[in-house]
Order: structure tokens, then C-alpha cells, then sequence
């Protein structure tokens, strides 16, 4: 089967939105100011990636190709969102694409501690920032889950940030960054 057939063609296609959605939809969320935002416009940016598929070069890399097209709808989507105030001009939003793009290798590497520093952590602590920040569970739900306090919920929540902020730190120093 050749390579430039419609299906072979989708099938890259969803290969490599599949290997990149994670990073698309962080610079994504960095340009606007919600996360219902940024996953509408995750999915838009996916249609435009199918339609233009063809236009695609794969001897260079896709994610900046695919962040030009995320770009254009972020901008679109503050378009139609003319009505509602918005927090950011158009200059700064921008400023602030490039600067993610300039960042990610440094960005990606930060995701890459992390992950390794939360691996250290005992199951009981994982889970208690799992349920804080990937699932988004209220401090109620949370209190009443683990049998904490309201005030020794924030502060296990506090000391673990800070743990991970120490790990990910030493992490880097060890590599001989700052």
C-alpha cells in the first residue's frame, strides 16, 4: 500500500496527534484561560490538521507545524469570543506563543522530574495529590475521603508540592542546570 493513500495517511496522522495531544494541549492552555477552552480548541485544531494533513512535509518535525495551526485557532476562538472581556491583547498572546515554544524542550524536561520525583512518593501521598490535581476532587470530598482535617489537608498538600519542588530541583542541578 502506498504511503500517500487517504488511509495510511490518517493513520500517521492520528500517530502523531496521538504522540503529541498532551504537549499540543498544554501551549494550547497557556494562550487562553480555561480548560474548556483549550480542549474545544484542542479539537478544533485537530480538524485542521485533518484538512491540511496533505500539506504536511514529515521530513520536519510535526509539533511546531501543528502549534502554528493551534495558534490560528486560539485566534479565531478569541475572535468569536469578541463579546466577552479579554484578559490578554492580542500582542501579549503572541509574546506568550513564543515564549512557550522557546521553552518547551525545557518544559518537557521538567514533566519528565516530575513524573520521576512523583514515582518516589508512597502510594498514600499519590493518591492524595492524584485526587487534588489530575482529578480536580473538592476539599470536601477530599477531607472526607482520607479522614483529614480541612487544615491538615492544605498543609500534607503544601509539604508535598514542596517535596516535589525540591526533587525536581535537585533533579536539575544534577544535570548542572540551575
Amino acid at each position: 500500500m502506498n504511503d500517500d493513500t487517504p488511509a495510511n495517511s490518517t493513520e500517521n496522522l492520528i500517530v502523531l496527534l496521538t504522540g503529541h495531544q498532551e504537549r499540543l494541549f498544554r501551549y494550547i492552555y497557556s494562550l487562553v484561560p480555561s480548560e474548556a477552552d483549550a480542549k474545544d480548541i484542542l479539537q478544533e485544531t485537530s480538524l485542521a490538521l485533518f484538512r491540511k494533513f496533505d500539506q504536511y512535509d514529515a521530513t520536519r518535525p510535526f509539533l511546531p507545524w501543528a502549534y502554528r495551526f493551534a495558534y490560528l485557532e486560539v485566534q479565531k476562538h478569541r475572535e468569536k469570543s469578541g463579546r466577552s472581556p479579554l484578559l490578554f491583547s492580542e500582542d501579549i498572546i503572541d509574546l506568550l506563543a513564543i515564549e512557550r515554544e522557546r521553552h518547551e524542550p525545557r518544559l518537557e524536561e521538567r514533566l519528565h522530574h516530575l513524573d520521576h520525583c512523583l514515582g518516589k512518593l508512597g502510594p498514600a501521598d499519590r493518591d492524595l495529590l492524584t485526587s487534588r490535581y489530575a482529578c480536580g476532587e473538592s476539599a470536601e470530598e477530599m477531607m472526607a475521603r482520607f479522614s483529614l482535617s480541612r487544615r491538615t489537608l492544605f498543609r500534607n498538600l503544601k509539604m508535598l508540592r514542596q517535596r516535589l519542588y525540591d526533587c525536581v530541583s535537585q533533579q536539575f542541578k544534577a544535570e548542572g542546570f540551575a
